[in-house]
């Protein structure tokens, strides 16, 4: 009779790999502000300012900042008899709670920066409030401005 014994065998072996993360960035902007009116005397004075217009969220797993710049040098005139020579300036934006506003025009400005994180993480999430002031010396009509907003890795 043959008889085996338990026999315990025993092998292990490391394997490794790599995995590559790139940098990873999305923007979100909500709440935006429809048509504003001008629709007496002192708002051509004084301008229109609009409290928390739009919402901006960054979820980025890099540091970011955002920067803004007007598509073109000039409001496009939308209806006849409006002006073509309404500069962007006659538009800014700031981040809600600070006192001073970004002066549109087609050179990219920096409107805020931030830390990796998503849209709950502190700073990654804020309002923008308008000024809108064109004065008196534009034609009365319906005008338009592209903003653009560009997101990237500080």
């Amino acid at each position: 009779m043959i008889t085996f014994g338990k026999v315990r065998a025993q092998s292990s072996t490391t394997v490794s790999g790599t995995i590559d993360i790139s940098a990873c960035m999305g923007l979100t902007i909500t709440n935006l502000t429809g048509v504003v009116s001008f629709n007496d005397a002192s708002d051509y004075m004084s301008g229109i300012t609009i409290t928390n217009a739009a919402t901006i969220a960054v979820k980025s797993n890099v540091n970011w900042l955002i920067d803004i710049s007007a598509q073109s040098a000039y409001f496009q005139a939308m209806s006849s008899g409006a002006s073509a020579n309404m500069p962007a300036s006659v538009l800014q934006i700031r981040r809600n709670g600070t006192s001073s506003y970004i002066t549109m025009s087609t050179n990219s400005q920096t409107l805020k920066t931030g830390n990796k994180g998503d849209e709950n993480t502190t700073g990654n999430s804020f309002n923008t409030d308008l000024s809108i002031n064109p004065g008196f010396g534009y034609n009365a009509g319906s005008y338009n401005i592209g903003v653009l907003f560009t997101l990237s890795q500080q």
